[in-house]
């Protein structure tokens, strides 16, 4: 009886593992989240309406605040420097006061401005963070026929223009998309940046440690305004993957996945991918994970199978300990575990 019990248990939580793998975190907020980071044991998420959302312990408890004279501003992306300095990213024109870096020195507290910019076509759309450096990278949409780089020196609340020797010429209304903040891959001493809006989507890296001339990796097609790469994420410090496709069209994807061996030398197409709109990828440290609006996605790169994580809705994810956390819209923050996952693919085989 005991095992026969044991046996109804386990169907039970194998059903429940398949069909539920998303563990949906009540907020109060109804913001649209864009930006998930984690460092040590805090996890932060900004998001519309200069809300902020953070956890101390892991993602054990929540705690929601609004930003002081951020109510219009999105924030796309963040950092976390230590234990009590953050970095947030708004994204946004400038000519309207939307491109901004604010930072907080004691868990968010407090904030304050520390960079701007008020006029042109400045549009923020990725932060790298170094923490071994502490030191960041933030890329902005194109000025001037090349894509605005600038250094963050945190403990002086400092930024540097980077300046760049040598660039590709840019495509007509090329730009990087800030959906996610994960245009930007800062790896080995070079940056690479995936690009979208015009009639090719494009992977441009950096050949040199100063991060001053830039080449093209790789280019693809279709592309158009509302399509190209979204997101770039490394497994190790030779393969990374980059995804994307169009977000007026999130159940469909044209353009594909990338991978590389060779830290971004040279590309090829992944040969089976799914068919939707991918705005974040991750490694989880086993397995790749696709997020978008429509649906997520996990991938064995051993077994080279996929498996389906549901309509999951969401525009960015990061790992923390044994879970995935992903974020959305209309204030939508759920996890996953990890041991779900591997269950998911061991039913599979």
């Amino acid at each position: 009886m005991k095992n026969r019990l044991l046996g109804i248990l386990c169907s039970l939580l194998l059903v429940h593992y398949t069909h539920a793998q998303w563990i949906n975190i009540p907020l109060q907020t109804k913001a649209s989240f864009r930006a998930i980071r984690n460092y040590n044991n805090q996890i932060w998420m900004g998001g519309t309406q200069g809300t902020v959302v953070y956890s101390l312990d892991g993602g054990k408890q929540w705690k929601e605040i609004q930003v002081p004279d951020a109510e219009k501003l999105d924030f796309r992306d963040l950092a976390i420097l230590n234990q009590k300095s953050i970095i947030l990213m708004s994204a946004g024109p400038a000519e309207k006061g939307a491109a901004k870096l604010f930072i907080s020195n004691d868990q968010g507290l407090n904030w304050k401005v520390f960079f701007e910019k008020k006029i042109g076509s400045y549009f923020f759309d990725a932060l790298a963070w170094n923490h071994s450096k502490n030191e960041g990278i933030l890329l902005s949409d194109p000025m001037n026929g090349r894509f605005p780089l600038f250094r963050i020196y945190p403990k002086d609340e400092l930024v540097k223009d980077v300046i760049l020797t040598s660039f590709p010429k840019l495509l007509t209304r090329e730009a990087a998309f800030a959906a996610s903040g994960s245009s930007l891959l800062w790896m080995n001493n070079h940056l690479i940046l995936v690009t979208g809006g015009a009639s090719k989507a494009r992977i441009i890296q950096s050949t040199d440690k100063q991060l001053s001339q830039f080449i093209e990796r790789y280019q693809a097609t279709p592309a158009d305004s509302s399509s190209g790469f979204f997101s770039i994420a490394a497994r190790d410090k030779k393969n990374y993957w980059v995804v994307g496709g169009n977000y007026l069209k999130t159940q469909e994807n044209k353009i594909g996945i990338l991978e590389t061996k060779d830290s971004g030398k040279t590309w090829q197409v992944l040969e089976n991918s799914p068919n939707f709109y991918m705005e974040k990828v991750i490694w989880t440290g086993k397995y790749w994970v696709v997020v978008g609006p429509f649906a997520s996605a996990a991938y064995n790169p051993k077994t080279k199978k996929w498996i389906s994580l549901g309509e999951s809705h969401f525009h960015n994810v990061t790992k923390f300990g044994e879970y995935l956390f992903a974020v959305g819209s209309k204030g939508n923050l759920a996890k996953l575990s990890l041991k779900v996952l591997e269950q998911l693919f061991l039913s599979k085989e």
